[in-house]
């Protein structure tokens, strides 16, 4: 036979005319075998020696090594084909092979993440028909349990509910556990039709329900605004011997107050005992939650109080309904007599009791008082939320308490929150509201120290102040401090350097002030040249008002009514003053005798 002839036989018909001990094919099922039955459970990698021989390893090759070692060493082997590189990868039948040994050998979760890797491998393949052939008699009873369970883990709800029905309808139905599991993910996904249908199936098929499964249904009925069918269901299954739990009770509870129907929730609080069900820490809170709701903040006090004496702990839950039914009511020492007891019981959830009370007395205006709250908070080692910080400290800047915000800043730097930029602007210009530029200056410091870099707000509101406080030139140094940090000046800052120089006299300073924005900022501020008109008008010569005028025209400052106005009442002065000065030459005249000499 010539070499081209050998050469267009396929390579499987040239190992098969090999003697078996020489057949590659043969050799590798025999070595990947011995591997795998080898030593204990751990995952058997792909070794060197096993690397050579994957070109090796097809489909058939595949089969013979799930079918030697699968029933023995399932879980070996089940890592071995999944560590294969593509495009080597185990069919479906290997993996629904696995998933039944592995489940024989009471190894459920191993099961289970191999009908997860069947999916994930061939998301088109119907994994049912594979799984019921298996094997070779009826399917282990937990496959189609654990099948419905990687369906849902992929998010495949339908084909969850198709394989449970298929399943059940082919006399293999899934385990109570499987269908509980369906059941809460059609009552999540708002699917009542199907869940109903789905429990239809389960009962028909002898799947035993139990008080999970009850619990489930109860909550979709509830979860369907459909609370009375849920009371009718709940009294069905007690005259079927089924005895409802705590948890069935809360989420009717739940529902009825939701919707409600206090007085409901309230009677069938009161005949849990009477049914050998003791309300739970959950029940109490539901139904304080809605007594606080309907303003029966005594009844929901009341029942706290009663909670506690039954032996119950509250927790930060319960505590915090409470708390906010008595913010709602603005009864705020209530609210901090429970906040604080709250926190002397170490509960460790308080922030958001906390926030609410320090909002509603920021919102009425408390503001002292609970700043003397918060301080013995903190030595109880509570951290304060940071929108607690953030509420109180505007506050204090809107009712002009500079320091106190500062303090409070610091609390807020201890509890290892981290003020923002937003934040140190509040404090800076509150200080410079209140005429206290020192502090606002050591702010600054303090954002830089901290690497919150001042911007354009904070150089404004320090400007401002500095002009405002007749400090025009400090005000100047801030503002080249912020060109030279690469921020640029607007209108505002132009009109407080220009108005402030003007209030100080310093008219030829304030010009220049003008003149540069004008020049280097290209920011034409008429404001500042109405402020320097006016200013000079009253204080120079119509002449010099005049020259003035002239100059800003050059710098392309077109006159305005009130800049008009301006110059017509300095002309009207220098004419009155004129007036004034040939009066008082003529009655000197006068008085000499007409001698004009």
């Amino acid at each position: 036979m010539s070499c081209k002839a050998v050469s267009r036989i396929p390579p499987s018909t040239l190992t098969s005319l090999l003697p078996r001990a020489l057949d590659p094919r043969v050799a590798v099922v025999d070595l990947v075998a011995a591997h795998l039955t080898t030593g204990s459970d751990d995952a058997k990698p792909v070794g060197a020696e096993l690397s050579r021989l994957l070109p090796y390893l097809g489909r058939d090759e595949l089969t013979a090594v799930v079918l030697r070692t699968g029933h023995s060493h399932p879980l070996p082997t089940l890592r071995f084909l999944l560590a294969l590189p593509p495009p080597v990868q185990p069919s479906p039948p290997h993996l629904a092979f696995l998933a039944s040994s592995l489940a024989s050998s009471g190894l459920f979760s191993q099961a289970l993440h191999a009908f997860s890797s069947l999916l994930q491998l061939h998301p088109s393949h119907d994994a049912l028909p594979t799984l019921l052939r298996s094997s070779a008699t009826a399917p282990h009873p937990s496959l189609p349990g654990l099948l419905v369970k990687a369906l849902l883990r992929h998010a495949r709800l339908r084909d969850a509910l198709r394989a449970a029905l298929r399943a059940a309808a082919a006399g293999v139905p899934p385990d109570a556990a499987a269908f509980n599991a369906l059941l809460a993910a059609l009552s999540r996904a708002g699917q009542f039709d199907d869940l109903w249908a789905a429990h239809a199936v389960m009962a028909r098929a002898g799947v035993r329900p139990n008080a999970h499964t009850f619990n489930i249904l109860v909550a979709a009925l509830c979860r369907g605004e459909d609370a009375e069918r849920a009371q009718g269901f709940l009294e069905e299954l007690e005259e079927q011997g089924f005895e409802p739990d705590v948890v069935t009770y809360n989420t009717l509870l739940s529902a009825y107050c939701r919707r409600g129907r206090l007085q409901d929730a309230l009677h069938l609080f009161d005949v849990m005992p009477y049914r050998r069900v003791h309300p739970d820490l959950v029940s109490h809170t539901v139904v304080m939650d809605a007594l606080c709701k309907a303003g029966r903040l005594r009844d929901a006090q009341r029942l706290f109080d009663r909670m506690i004496q039954s032996g119950l702990s509250p927790d930060a839950v319960a505590y915090s309904v409470l708390i906010t039914g008595y913010c709602g009511e603005a009864r705020l020492k209530e609210a901090r007599f429970l906040l604080m007891e709250m926190v002397r019981s170490g509960l460790s959830s308080e922030g958001f009791a906390l926030k609410v009370v320090i909002e509603s007395h920021v919102k009425l205006g408390k503001l002292l008082t609970c700043l003397n709250m918060v301080s013995p908070i903190r030595k109880y080692g509570v951290v304060i939320p940071l929108q607690s910080y953030i509420c109180l400290i505007s506050a204090l800047c809107e009712d002009m308490h500079p320091n106190a915000a500062r303090s409070l800043l610091h609390w807020m730097i201890e509890d290892g929150h981290s003020p923002n930029m937003e934040m140190y602007n509040m404090i800076v210009e509150c200080f410079c509201q209140c005429g206290i530029v020192e502090e606002a200056l050591d702010i600054k410091v303090e954002m830089i120290s901290r690497e919150v870099r001042p911007d354009f707000s904070t150089y404004q509101a320090l400007v401002t102040c500095f002009c405002r406080l007749g400090r025009s030139l400090d005000g100047e140094s801030i503002m080249k401090e912020m060109i030279e940090s690469g921020l640029q000046p607007n209108e505002a800052i132009c009109a407080a350097l220009v108005c402030g120089f003007c209030k100080e006299g310093a008219l030829n300073r304030a010009e220049l002030i003008l003149k540069a924005f004008v020049l280097d900022f290209h920011v034409h501020c008429y404001e500042s040249y109405n402020a320097l008109m006016k200013a000079y008008c009253a204080a120079r010569s119509s002449k010099e008002s005049l020259a003035l005028q002239d100059r800003m025209l050059e710098l392309g400052f077109v006159p305005s009514s009130e800049t008009c106005r301006s110059l017509i009442l300095g002309l009207s002065k220098s004419i009155d003053l004129v007036s004034a000065d040939d009066g008082f030459s003529c009655m000197s005249n006068k008085q000499n005798g007409g001698n004009t000499e």
